[in-house]
């Protein structure tokens, strides 16, 4: 069956939804095309989103200045990424957030997600499911209000282009192989990235080394969209972002995320040398950066009875709260002693043993010990200066230690676009009918993903997605 619209979105995920519901909001009729069996995508995974000056930011009296927070992101990616988008983007998040609340997102908090952050920008809920199945819910449910169509099991193939060049469609392949046509007047590509392009990924982000990635999270897109919208002569941004974090445990470990996740410990490469601050962990793609460049990209966590016991007693910060399962405490023996069965795991009363666990020289791994519990005792990290409220030494047997890795989420870069998310060439032109919004678009990550623009990823997901909608509905509601 073929279809004919106003606007098609191609891709169902965080941006495709709000850009669908912000364009039928705005009065435009729209086909929505998923290839998956159900919209949500990589947008049902996270756990808050940002915003700045929201209504609930200001009703706990965080003031989130605009600029402060657009001169904080630029500085942090050397004025790599495009100033008049990243504008676009934080100015659009708080009213975002309100939108989102009137269609039934329950916003209850906004929390720090890393040490002292200030303002808080992380916006979160109370519901069982996480902020993103919440704003997906909504949204699907807002969508189907409006008289939105949605094709799932429906995979954009190829931009359909007239005899000028400009776009007015998508061609599509249904779950049984056959062919389905959408024309419409204007066309947002969403489809996630493309993560599970290994051609793509090697050609986008070279110095990415897959073999040192031993976990792997979320949805693997295809990057089609990157591909379709190349094809119908759109340019490519220059610079490219990978959301990784590390250290990470490849397997059902939720448990231990509990003990990993805490800068006491040390971190040491398959020589059982120590390699960095281990406070980083709260930054995770930076932490990601220092494991991947280990050999193999392996890293071993240790700490002792005493790192274990402050560990737990410590209790949970707010997004261990959100992150981690509640019952994971109360499971952990049962995780500990399936992590041990499984070789990711040593549990020993000497360094000797977890030596041979790593495979390094055991007189390596007592050397590094030796000197961290030097710096413990002098309060100061001569190595890596680590600050001195997480040096706590290592002395205290059983030891552990636990074989991690690094987890690469999702890509961020794809599409130039313009502030209003129009596709352009690559003379800066626009590619005519053709909106790019989500992690298919670039200008928004330099080299390494900014955590501390805490939920941005999603937030710009939904966001680029809104305005794309609103501006694509204006233009054929114009016409």
């Amino acid at each position: 069956m073929d279809y004919n619209t106003q606007i098609v979105v191609i891709g169902g995920g965080a941006s495709g939804m709000a850009a669908a519901a912000a364009a039928a909001e705005a009065g435009a009729e729209v086909v929505v095309v998923e290839a998956n069996a159900a919209v949500g995508g990589n947008g049902l995974f996270p756990r808050g989103i940002f915003g700045v000056d929201s209504v609930i930011q200001r009703r706990k009296l965080v003031f989130a200045d605009a600029d402060e927070i657009f001169k904080s992101c630029m500085e942090y990616s050397h004025w790599k990424i495009d100033g008049r988008l990243i504008r676009a983007l934080i100015d659009k998040s708080g009213d975002t957030i309100s939108w989102l609340a009137g269609k039934g997102v329950d916003f209850t908090d906004v929390v720090h997600h890393i040490p002292n952050q200030t303002p808080e920008v992380f916006h979160i809920t109370d519901a069982a499911e996480n902020v993103g199945m919440a704003v997906i819910k909504a949204l699907r449910a807002y969508c189907a209000e409006k008289g939105v169509t949605i094709l799932t099991g429906t995979r954009g193939k190829k931009l359909l282009l007239d005899e000028h060049g400009a776009v007015r469609g998508v061609l599509c392949e249904d779950k049984q192989g056959g062919s389905v046509t959408v024309t419409a007047e204007k066309a947002i590509v969403c489809t996630g990235g493309f993560a599970g392009n290994p051609e793509l990924v090697a050609k986008f982000y070279p110095t990415y080394n897959p073999a040192v990635v031993s976990v792997g999270g979320g949805m693997r897109h295809q990057g089609d969209g990157v591909l379709m919208a190349t094809e119908a002569g759109a340019d490519i941004e220059g610079n490219f972002a990978m959301e990784m974090a590390a250290p990470k445990l490849k397997g059902n470990y939720a448990g231990l995320n509990l003990l990993i996740g805490k800068p006491y410990h040390i971190w040491v490469n398959r020589f059982g040398r120590r390699f960095a601050d281990e406070g980083i962990v709260y930054n995770f793609a930076q932490a990601a950066n220092a494991c991947m460049r280990q050999p193999d990209g392996a890293v071993w966590v240790l700490f002792d009875q005493s790192g274990f016991d402050r560990t737990l007693a410590d209790g949970r910060d707010i997004i261990e709260l959100i992150h981690i399962a509640p019952d994971a405490e109360e499971r952990l023996a049962q995780t500990i002693g399936k992590a041990q069965e499984d070789g990711v795991l040593k549990v020993s009363g000497s360094l000797e043993e977890l030596a041979k666990f790593i495979g390094c020289e055991a007189a390596e791994l007592e050397e590094s010990v030796s000197e961290y519990n030097a710096c413990c005792d002098q309060h100061w990290d001569r190595l890596f200066a680590k600050q001195g409220r997480y040096l706590t030494r290592l002395d205290q047997p059983p030891y552990y230690a636990l074989r991690a890795g690094t987890d690469m989420l999702i890509t961020h870069g794809g599409i130039r676009v313009n502030e209003q998310f129009e596709a352009l060439d690559s003379q800066f032109a626009t590619v005519p009918n053709l909106y790019v919004a989500g992690v298919d678009f670039g200008g928004a990550d330099a080299d390494v993903y900014n955590v501390t623009m805490s939920g941005h990823g999603f937030g710009f997901a939904v966001n680029s997605g809104r305005i794309a909608g609103e501006h694509a509905a204006q233009a054929v509601t114009a016409e």
